[in-house]
């Protein structure tokens, strides 16, 4: 099934479904992927488990705080294990961007040499050790076990729209620090409380398909911004490294930092703009909203249950 709730499950039955299916698509993509695609698999694992994590954030508040964090760390740990993978090939889309984006502006071969050399490096980190791959398939098959054990039976449709408000809480809260001192860390930071609110979104979608999809799509395209915004970053730390390809392949670092502030400056003002409309509810109005769609959608639970 797609990554939703379905009103007409029992809830916990709904939260559980959705954490086992992400978990069971993590293992084949390292079983059965892998070799035709190695970089895309692990990306589409590592996605798995987020999305994993945030059915955990949904209903965090309403679970044992031993039982939330022993979960959260475990998954992130083992999306961690194998991040390098993705991470080499993103420095290389990053620079392909660049070079759509600003062709003419610099000489062509300055783009070139930079691919080149961090494709040969991204190459290079696509061998994962097959024991860490063995390994993280058996911590993911051990997570999908336990799942059954999450203790969600008191769980009902109001913890989960709680649970969505609180998201939206925090990524409302980390965007105006954002807006107001936009460093690398507090633009990453709301990224990461963004991807929340959205994997929330699309978890309740079926409250009222039509607006909450819509919606999502919005946060997705803000975490697509500000996950652009980082990847830049990244990419600074890496070409002005004491080892980075600025230093060796003889070719102008100015200009080249200086299209990659540019386009920082652009997706950071980008995501400003989108976050002020995604947001621009308050937490309180934007809870009266979702409660009265999930109070609808609910119909296998008294109305009393869900207020």
């Amino acid at each position: 099934m797609a990554y939703r709730l379905g009103f007409d499950e029992h809830p916990p039955a709904a939260l559980r479904r959705c954490a086992r299916e992400q978990l069971e698509d993590a293992v084949d993509q390292l079983e059965r992927r892998r070799g035709e695609d190695p970089v895309g698999a692990v990306h589409e694992a590592r996605k798995s488990l987020k999305k994993t994590r945030a059915v955990l954030r949904l209903v965090r508040r309403e679970i044992p705080k031993r039982s939330y964090r022993r979960e959260n760390l475990a998954l992130r740990d083992a999306g961690r294990s194998v991040s390098g993978v993705r991470d080499a090939d993103v420095l290389v889309e990053t620079v392909d961007g660049l070079r759509e984006r600003f062709a003419g502006q610099i000489p062509a071969k300055t783009f070139t040499a930079l691919r080149g050399r961090l494709a040969t490096q991204a190459r290079a980190a696509r061998d994962v050790d097959e024991g860490v791959v063995a390994r993280l398939v058996e911590e993911l098959r051990g997570a999908r076990t336990r799942v059954e054990d999450w203790p969600l039976e008191d769980i009902g449709w109001a913890t989960a729209r709680r649970g969505a408000v609180n998201s939206y809480r925090r990524a409302r809260k980390a965007g105006s620090v954002a807006v107001e001192r936009p460093t690398a860390e507090n633009l990453h930071e709301w990224r990461k409380r963004v991807k929340d609110h959205w994997y929330h979104q699309r978890l309740l979608e079926e409250a009222w398909p039509t607006v909450l999809a819509a919606q999502a799509e919005e946060a997705h395209a803000l975490s697509d911004a500000l996950g652009g915004e980082h990847d830049l970053t990244v990419l600074v730390q890496r070409l002005t490294g004491s080892d980075g390809p600025l230093s060796d392949l003889g070719v102008d670092g100015d200009e080249v930092l200086e299209l990659v502030a540019r386009r920082r400056a652009e997706l950071a003002e980008a995501a400003t703009q989108l976050g002020r409309r995604i947001f621009a509810e308050s937490p309180k109005a934007y809870g009266r909203r979702l409660k009265r769609y999930v109070r609808a959608a609910a119909v296998e639970e008294p109305l009393a249950q869900a207020a």
